[in-house]
C-alpha cells in the first residue's frame, strides 16, 4: 500500500519535473533571448566573444533575408508591370471605343441631317443657310469674256461646273471653259436660205437650256425653232418646230430628257428629246410668255410677261395655278426649291412666292433704286434673276451698272439686300454654279427682248464673279 502510493506520489511529481524541464527548456530558450539582449548589453562592455558570435551570426543571416526582399521587390514589381501595362491596354481600348462612338455619333448625325435634307428637298422645302457666309466680291477678282459681237441675251452653265454656253443677239453660241477663259468651241451664224451651210441660228438666240446630265443643249431663237445640241461636241441633233412666235423660255426637268418650253405664242410645250418626239401642248397666258424653269417635279413656271401673271404648269393634270403680285411686265423667273421661286418685273421689283399662296411672300419694291430726273424718277427694270438651288441666296440684275446678292429670310418671307457687285450694261442674264463657288453674269448693251435703251459704255460680255465663303469657326471642343 505505501509502495503504490510512494509510486502514484512519484507520479505526480514526475509531473512537475516534466514541466521543470520544460521550463529549463524555457529558461534556455530564455537565456538565448537574454544573449541577444545581453548583445544590446555588450555595447558597454560585455563579453567580446559574445558579441563576435553574435555578430557573425546576424551577420551571416542578414543577406539571406535582404535576397529574399529583393527577390519579393522584383516579383512585385513585375506584377505592378503587368498590371500597369493591362491599364493602358484597357485605357487604349477605351479611347478606341469612345473614338468609334464619336465617330459612329458623327456619321449618324450626317445621315439624320442628309436624310433630313433630302426629306426637305422632297417636299419643296430645304432652304440651306449660306448667303451669310458670302463674302464681298472683288470687282478685281471678276473674269470677263469677250467674244460676241452683239448683246449677251441667255447662258446656262454645265452641270460640272466646267463650262459655260453663251448665246447673243448676233445669233452665234459660245463655249467657254471656266477654268481658263477660252473658248471651247462656236456655233455660228446661220445664214438664211443657204443650204449645205452648218445648222446654227439665223435670229437672235433668247433661251437656252441643258439637260441635268450634260448631255444635251437647247437653244431657242426668234425665228420659232428650238435646236437640240449634243453639249460635248456641240453636234447638231435635232430641230424641234411647233411654236408660231418667238421661243423665249427652255428648261430640263431634272433627271430626265423631257423639255420644256414657252413662247410669245402664250403657249407651254412638253418635248422628249432623248426620242426626238412632240409631247403635248398647254395654253393659258394673256401675253407673250417671257421666261420658263423647271426642277424635279413634272411642272414649270412661266413668267407671263404683260399679263402681270406667274403660272406653274402641272403637266400630267394639264392645270395650271396663276400668282398676281407685281405691277409691270414680268421678265424672269427662276425656282429656288420645289415649293418656292423668285420673280423679277419692269417695275422695279423682285417677289419671293410660295406655290401655296397666290401672293408673294415677300416684295421688295425699286429692288435697283430710281433713274431719271428729280419728280420723274422711274425704277430700274429688273432684267434677270437667278436662285442657288435649295438655299437663301438670290441674285438679280438690272441696267444700274450693278448686280445684286440678296439673302431670303426665314421662310423665304423677306429680302435682305447683301452686296452691290458693279457691272456696267444690261444684265440680261445670271446663273449660280452647281456648287455656288462662281456667279456667271451675260451683260450687254441692250435689254435682251427689245432696243429701248443703249448704253454705248458697256461691254458685251460674260462675266464670271467668284464667290467666296468665310470660313467656319471651328466647334466647341474640337
Amino acid at each position: 500500500m505505501d509502495s503504490m502510493l510512494a509510486t502514484g506520489a512519484a507520479r505526480k511529481r514526475g509531473k512537475p519535473a516534466s514541466g521543470a524541464g520544460a521550463g529549463a527548456g524555457a529558461g534556455k530558450r530564455r537565456r538565448k533571448g537574454d544573449s541577444s539582449g545581453d548583445k544590446v548589453k555588450s555595447k558597454g562592455g560585455g563579453k567580446m566573444n559574445e558579441e563576435i558570435s553574435s555578430d557573425s551570426e546576424s551577420e551571416s543571416l542578414a543577406p539571406r533575408r535582404t535576397e529574399e526582399e529583393e527577390e519579393e521587390e522584383l516579383e512585385e514589381t513585375a506584377q505592378e508591370k503587368k498590371l500597369r501595362l493591362a491599364k493602358v491596354y484597357l485605357e487604349q481600348l477605351r479611347q478606341q471605343e469612345e473614338e468609334k462612338a464619336e465617330a459612329r455619333e458623327f456619321e449618324e448625325d450626317q445621315v439624320a441631317g442628309r436624310l433630313k435634307e433630302d426629306v426637305l428637298e422632297q417636299r419643296g422645302r430645304l432652304q440651306k443657310s449660306v448667303a451669310k457666309e458670302i463674302q464681298a466680291p472683288d470687282p478685281a477678282d471678276i473674269r470677263i469674256l469677250r467674244g460676241h459681237q452683239l448683246s449677251i441675251t441667255c447662258l446656262v452653265v454645265t452641270p460640272d461646273d466646267l463650262a459655260i454656253f453663251s448665246a447673243a443677239k448676233d445669233c452665234t453660241i459660245i463655249k467657254w471653259s471656266v477654268e481658263s477663259g477660252r473658248k471651247l468651241h462656236v456655233i455660228p451664224r446661220a445664214k438664211k436660205g443657204s443650204e449645205g451651210q452648218p445648222p446654227g441660228h439665223s435670229t437672235h438666240v433668247l433661251c437656252m437650256a441643258i439637260s441635268s446630265d450634260g448631255k444635251y443643249l437647247a437653244s431657242g431663237d426668234r425665228s420659232k425653232l428650238i435646236l437640240i445640241w449634243e453639249a460635248q461636241s456641240c453636234q447638231h441633233l435635232y430641230t424641234f418646230t411647233g411654236h408660231r412666235d418667238a421661243v423665249s423660255g427652255l428648261a430640263f426637268r431634272r433627271g430626265t430628257h423631257q423639255l420644256y418650253s414657252t413662247s410669245h405664242d402664250r403657249s407651254v410645250k412638253v418635248w422628249n428629246v432623248a426620242e426626238n418626239s412632240y409631247v403635248e401642248t398647254l395654253f393659258g397666258h394673256q401675253d407673250a410668255v417671257a421666261a420658263l424653269d423647271a426642277l424635279s417635279r413634272e411642272c414649270c413656271v412661266t413668267a407671263g410677261g404683260r399679263d402681270g401673271t406667274v403660272r406653274v404648269w402641272k403637266i400630267p393634270e394639264e392645270t395650271q395655278l396663276v400668282f398676281c403680285g407685281h405691277q409691270g411686265s414680268i421678265d424672269s423667273v427662276q425656282l429656288i426649291n420645289e415649293e418656292h421661286m423668285v420673280s423679277g418685273a419692269d417695275d422695279g421689283s423682285v417677289a419671293l412666292w410660295g406655290l401655296s399662296k397666290k401672293r408673294p411672300l415677300a416684295l421688295q419694291r425699286e429692288a435697283h433704286g430710281l433713274r431719271g430726273e428729280p419728280g420723274l424718277e422711274q425704277p430700274f427694270w429688273v432684267s434677270s434673276v437667278a436662285a442657288l438651288l435649295n438655299t437663301d441666296l438670290v441674285a438679280t440684275g438690272s441696267h444700274n451698272n450693278s448686280v445684286r446678292l440678296w439673302q431670303c429670310g426665314e421662310g423665304f418671307r423677306k429680302l435682305d439686300l447683301l452686296y452691290d457687285i458693279p457691272l456696267v450694261g444690261f444684265v440680261n442674264s445670271l446663273k449660280f454654279s452647281s456648287a455656288g463657288d462662281f456667279l456667271v453674269a451675260g451683260v450687254g448693251q441692250e435689254h435682251r427682248l427689245g432696243r429701248w435703251w443703249r448704253i454705248r459704255e458697256a461691254r458685251n460680255s460674260v462675266c464670271i464673279i467668284p464667290l467666296r465663303r468665310a470660313p467656319r469657326p471651328p466647334a466647341a471642343g474640337s
